[in-house]
């Protein structure tokens, strides 16, 4: 099982290291979306820089590879593992249920890989897609609410992060109230990975930390000496 494991962990990090916002950016610009705005390679950032459709197609291509690594895992699990990973199954990996701890453990490292590529220096987005994509495969309801609290939040605030922080908040809550206590105990492993989505800078804006000194002109420092107040 710790060989399954291991090899789980090495593709879905590698799955995660294919960063699109990177690759999309490179291929169809000719430019490095890091290069620009917060620096991320997110589909907030490429929304800003390039437009809806690339943004659109960087959503879709972080969410896919995180399915593919989970679908990965599976087959590598029940291979070498000799685990049953069926929906009904009562297989468990380290006292957990086998099929939760798999969607889960793949799902980490996937988005581990979104946030540190290891194929374009260890630079890469908050993961936030990523992560969707992960809870969307673990339980569809969770990241249809999640996906509605964070559209209210960024409809209200237009922070894109402090809805990302909200849905790292309530997922655990919405775990424990849809799961048994002992598959909550294997998701919230898992949680792990949304946290990480918001462990980099933020784009709340910063307050300046200097006053910019303007230099005034001398012919109207002159011009201010030689005028007169008019009388009260």
């Amino acid at each position: 099982m710790i060989s399954a494991l291991i090899i789980s962990a090495i593709i879905s990090y590698l799955l995660g290291s294919l960063n699109f916002g990177i690759i999309i950016s490179k291929s169809l610009n000719k430019d490095d979306v890091r290069s620009h705005g917060s620096g991320n390679a997110g589909s907030t950032n490429m929304l800003r820089n390039y437009g809806k459709k690339y943004a659109v197609m960087t959503i879709i291509g972080d969410m896919l590879k995180v399915a593919v690594a989970i679908f990965i895992s599976f087959i590598i699990v029940r291979k070498l593992g000799n685990i049953s990973l069926a929906e009904n199954s009562d297989a468990l990996i380290y006292g957990i249920n086998a099929r939760m701890f798999t969607k889960s453990f793949a799902g980490l490292f996937c988005v581990l890989g979104h946030i540190f590529p290891c194929f374009f220096g260890f630079k890469g987005g908050k993961g936030v897609a990523t992560a969707g994509g992960m809870v969307f495969m673990i339980d569809w309801r969770i990241a249809l609410i999640l996906l509605a609290i964070f559209a209210i939040i960024v409809f209200i605030t237009k922070y894109v992060s402090l809805g990302s922080l909200a849905m790292a908040v309530f997922y655990p809550v919405f775990i424990f109230v849809f799961f048994t206590p002992n598959n909550s105990i294997a998701l919230l492993t898992a949680t792990f990975s949304l946290l990480a989505t918001n462990c980099k800078p933020t784009s709340f804006p910063a307050a300046p930390s200097t006053l910019a000194i303007v230099p005034v002109p001398s012919d109207a420092i002159a011009t201010f000496k030689s005028a007169t107040l008019p009388p009260l």
